[in-house]
């Protein structure tokens, strides 16, 4: 099964690696922006529609 830490979206915490952040580009009609959520590095990704895998 995926992990966040597979995804492309994830960005790891320098200061603990077990953790980061799910970074995701979003646009509406007025504007782009981004949004950030913590999520754990090893929590399964299987379910997550915006996964994508890093190459």
């Amino acid at each position: 099964m995926a992990t966040c830490n597979e995804c492309r979206q994830f960005f790891q915490m320098d200061e603990n690696p077990d953790k980061g952040d799910c970074v995701r580009r979003v646009v509406d009609p007025r504007q782009a922006y981004y949004k950030a959520k913590p999520v754990d590095a090893e929590r399964e990704a299987g379910d997550c529609p915006d996964f994508q895998k890093k190459s």
